[in-house]
């Protein structure tokens, strides 16, 4: 656990991750407003993507061959996600999550809009927190077209996770201080577990015996 070398970013990091194919980390920056992309066998950046938002939770999908395709990045003070293509560098779509329908109302409580997303394994949907409309949302792949929502139960959705099979989604509600579990081919929510004091973080994961 000792400390080999400091990455010097744009910007303090909120968030790290690796690409699919684990050649890269990739850290967004809130206060920068940047991602900081670094190659994981030699530690260089190798570049850096500023947006006019602060970049909050990340996800990727990827090409047939491993490679990363896109870079899926949740934006301070905006209910949606911005598209960046890795092999350009560029941002190519920005999507805004929907509004909600007549007689539901959005949560004020929390920070940022939208928060929390992941592609399921076989790169056809992406799921996408909205904490503003405690909801989760698909889009299919690689079109990005809305395909399902699922309201919650509980308040606040902070983060999602994926089971290994990528047929379940679990929102982590801080403010009802409980996780949403979400069947995504249905888009139905199949339970809400009591978990505790302000859920965020959360992550899925299997036992073998």
């Amino acid at each position: 656990m000792t400390r080999l070398k400091t990455l010097p970013t744009k910007g303090s990091i909120h968030n790290a991750y690796v690409t699919p194919d684990g050649k890269y980390v990739v850290g967004g920056s809130i206060q920068g407003k940047t991602i900081n992309v670094f190659d994981a066998a030699t530690d260089a950046n190798v570049w850096t993507l500023e947006l006019d938002l602060g970049i909050r939770p990340m996800t990727f999908s990827k090409n047939p061959d491993g490679s990363t395709k896109w870079v899926f990045a949740q934006l301070s003070a905006f209910n949606g996600f911005a598209v960046i293509d890795f092999a350009t560098h560029k941002e190519i779509n920005r999507i805004k999550n929907p509004d909600l329908p007549p007689g539901r109302q959005p949560v004020p409580e929390g920070a940022d809009p939208s928060h929390g997303m992941a592609v399921t394994a076989d790169q056809k949907t992406l799921v996408v927190d909205s904490r503003l409309n405690s909801a989760l949302y698909s889009y299919s792949l690689p079109d990005l077209k809305l395909i399902g929502t699922a309201f919650l139960g509980g308040k606040g959705a902070a983060w999602v996770t994926l089971s290994p099979d990528s047929k379940t989604a679990y929102v982590a509600n801080p403010v009802t201080n409980n996780v949403s579990v979400i069947d995504i081919a249905t888009m139905k929510e199949i339970k809400l577990i009591d978990v505790g004091f302000v859920p965020k973080r959360n992550t899925t994961g299997f036992l073998q015996q």
